[in-house]
């Protein structure tokens, strides 16, 4: 959705609030919101001077864990907020967001939110043990039997020295 925020950005003191959803079907995240769209409620203030951006998002998104590889379902909560200028300047940077001719692509700026603000390891919980590479059991169900301090074969040599003594 395009936002024309000309009202917003030439009076001060003047808000917009609105609910919108964003499409993310397609963009090649490692979660996958259940539904195809996300609901976000977005807020555009002008304070003083500033206008201001910030958006709720929630979703249910299902990954498979790093670890151990089992399928999760997880709620995702994000809140993002972001200073609009209508020109970017040399010293600016990453801090503002660009709405020229009083206009701002919602869809790209949160779809490109959400994608940064998604962990980078998804885990089924923080204590996931994860699989043996031996035989490939969950160790979250339970130990599989396997030796798992297997000897490297490259220091025979110097454990046959140390049984020696």
């Amino acid at each position: 959705m395009v936002l024309d925020l000309k009202r917003i950005f030439l009076v001060e003191n003047t808000a917009m609030q609105l609910s919108t959803e964003v499409d993310l079907s397609g963009v090649g995240a490692d979660v996958a919101p259940e539904e195809q769209t996300v609901k976000a409620a977005i807020t555009v203030a002008n304070h003083a001077g500033f206008v201001e951006f910030t958006a709720e998002v929630g979703f249910v998104g299902s990954f498979d864990c790093d670890r151990c590889a089992a399928h999760v379902s997880r709620d995702f909560h994000f809140q993002f907020r972001h200073i609009l200028v209508l020109q970017l300047s040399e010293e600016s940077g990453d801090d503002y967001i660009e709405a020229p001719d009083y206009k701002l692509d919602t869809d790209a700026l949160l779809r490109d939110d959400i994608l940064l603000a998604l962990p980078s390891k998804h885990l089924c919980k923080e204590s996931c043990k994860g699989l043996c590479p031996k035989c490939g059991k969950n160790w979250n169900e339970g130990s599989c039997g396997c030796l798992q301090q297997e000897p490297d074969p490259r220091l025979a040599a110097l454990r046959k020295l140390l049984q020696d003594q």
